[in-house]
């Protein structure tokens, strides 16, 4: 019985996973974020499946820090960097039903400021996997695009695993209570009720399913 829960939790994560790739194709489209960058909006995907919960948003740098050029000072690399620590923090920033007893499996997150590859690390659990991965896509791609033309982001992927996901019915997005910067949260969402999308505004933060 134990493979067999193994090999169905390993189905189960796939399948959120193959949920996600499908809203980042759809977010790439312009179908959420309308505009690759734009200051004060977030793009965020949402996927439930059997329990697995995975969210991911890119949102640019501004909105989190103030600015989008390398930080210079230690005053902007010490903000750089407690952002990035404050985002690790998945239960303050992704809120679930206390109810669904959800999990924080995995918290990832990245900026294409500098100021990262600076004492930040990812996650252990894929330390080399992910670190390769990104080598790769900040020298082909995003120092190009980001750095050419001073934009600059962050990004965060938060994944649960619920022992009860009959009670999700809705997640709370706390980033802009902590960030002033962002006055919306463009997102998609597939969950077991369906395919879903709206946006997020001040004092409007729960996404209801």
């Amino acid at each position: 019985m134990g493979s067999l829960k193994v090999n169905a939790l390993r189905n189960n994560t796939a399948k959120v996973r193959h949920l996600l790739a499908i809203l980042g194709v759809a977010v790439s489209a312009g179908a959420v974020a309308g505009e690759a960058h734009e200051h004060g909006k977030v793009a965020l995907t949402l996927a439930i499946e059997a329990g697995n919960v995975e969210v991911s948003w890119r949102s640019p740098a501004v909105n989190l820090v103030g600015f989008e050029h390398q930080p210079k000072t230690p005053e902007e690399k010490q903000k750089v960097e407690q952002t990035l620590l404050n985002l690790k923090q998945g239960y303050e920033q992704i809120v679930l039903p206390e109810s669904a007893l959800c999990l924080l499996k995995e918290a990832d997150i990245d900026t294409t400021l500098a100021a990262h590859t600076e004492g930040h690390d990812h996650d252990d659990h894929d330390h080399e996997k992910h670190d390769d991965h990104d080598h790769e896509k900040h020298e082909g791609h995003d120092h190009d695009e980001h750095d050419h033309d001073g934009h600059a982001d962050f990004s965060a992927k938060y994944t649960f695993e619920c022992r009860h996901p009959e009670h999700l019915k809705q997640i709370e997005v706390n980033l802009m209570p902590s960030y002033p910067g962002i006055d919306e949260i463009r997102y998609q969402a597939i969950t077991p009720a369906g395919q879903t999308g709206g946006s997020l505004t001040q004092g409007n933060t729960v996404i209801v399913f």
